[in-house]
This record gives structure tokens, sequence and C-alpha cells, in this order.
């Protein structure tokens, strides 16, 4: 009887030694911390000078994001490591004025982290100032610019003040300063131009009779 007891009470030493054997086991087990998820391969960077009016970019010619603001901008969709990228503008703002956006920075290949140094830098679009001048006989026809800039007029035709250029929506006022002698000119605004580097903005008529 002695025996059996003894033998009882090794069975069940045995049976707790291996229940805290296994509990110890999951603990060191719950306490190991999980593998963090690798970052997203995305490519972004900032934009500058944007004056309002959207800007947008594309990313390998097809993933289309519009920028509104100054700052930081990142394409949604990641791509896979090693594989190429090449950030390139869709369309420039246009209003409330047009601008010329320009990307830096903006191929490679994707490396082992996300790309964010691709810069875009977009500046106000400028103009010459001229107009158009017809029923001229003679010389002594001066136009001004408001800025102090003038404008001798020998011949009927376009024409443009020298050495002018303003940004897109500035304001303006062109006006005559003196008129060839015998003859009455007039100005008044107008809304076409010659060529796209020209903002055609007066047109100027004259015909015979006092000023």
């Amino acid at each position: 009887m002695a025996k059996f007891t003894q033998l009882a009470h090794s069975v069940s030493i045995a049976v707790m030694i291996a229940s805290l054997s296994g509990c110890g086991e999951g603990e060191n087990k719950a306490s190991t911390p999980p593998v963090p998820a690798a970052p997203p391969l995305t490519v972004g960077g900032s934009a500058s000078g944007l004056a309002g009016g959207e800007l947008v970019l594309q990313l390998n010619g097809g993933d289309d994001l519009t920028v509104k603001a100054d700052g930081k901008f990142k394409f949604p969709k990641p791509l896979s490591k090693g594989s190429a990228y090449a950030v390139t503008v869709k369309t420039s703002p246009a209003l409330p004025v047009k601008q010329t956006c320009t990307v830096s920075q903006g191929s490679g290949s994707i490396a082992g982290s996300a790309v964010n140094n691709v810069t875009v830098a977009c500046t106000t679009n400028t103009y010459a100032v001229g107009g158009t001048v017809s029923g001229l006989s003679g010389k002594g026809l001066v136009l001004e610019l408001k800025d102090g800039n003038e404008v001798k007029i020998a011949k009927n035709g376009n024409f443009i003040f020298p050495g002018t250029r303003l940004p897109d929506g500035s304001d303006y006022n062109v006006a005559i300063k003196t008129t060839p002698a015998g003859q009455k000119c007039i100005i008044k605004a107008i809304a076409t131009a010659p060529d796209s580097d020209t903002m055609n903005i007066v047109a100027v008529t004259c015909k015979k009779g006092r000023r």
C-alpha cells in the first residue's frame, strides 16, 4: 500500500511538471512579435508654384493624379520592387491662369523603398503685349503701355511692345500717346492673337481727320 501511494505521488509530480512545461512554451510563443508588413513601394514627391486650378500628373502613362495645391503628393497605386517608373505632366493648370509645369527626378527604378523625391515646379505663362494698326498714313503714332513702355508705329499690321512680357491674367492699359498729323486714331480692346506667344489686346484704327 505504501508503494502504490509513492507511485501515485510520483505520477502526480510528473503531470504537474509536464503542465508547467506546456504553459511556458505557450507563453513564449505568444510573446514573439509579428513580422511587420513591408511598406508599399509608392511614387511621390512635391509640387510648387501652383496658382490655382488643377495639375494632372501621370505615372507610367496611365495612373492619373490630380494635384490642386502646393505640397506633397503620392500616387496611390504601389509598384513592385525593381519596376521602372516615370512621372509626367498630363495637363498643366489653365484657370485662373495658364501655367507650365515641369518634372524633375521623375524617372528611375523602384529599389527597396518608396520614392518621394519627385519635384514638379509650375510657373505662370508670360506673353508679349501687342495688337494691330490699320488705316495709318504717315509717321508719329506712338502707343504707351501702363508701365511707361512705348512703341512707335511706322506701318499698318501687327505690333508688340519691345522688352515687355506680362504674366497670364495681368491687368493692362494701352493708350495712344501721340497721333500722326492730319489723322484721328481710336483704340479698342480685342481678344484675338496673331500667335500663341502674344496677347493681341488692342486694335488701333486711324483715318484722316482732326485729332
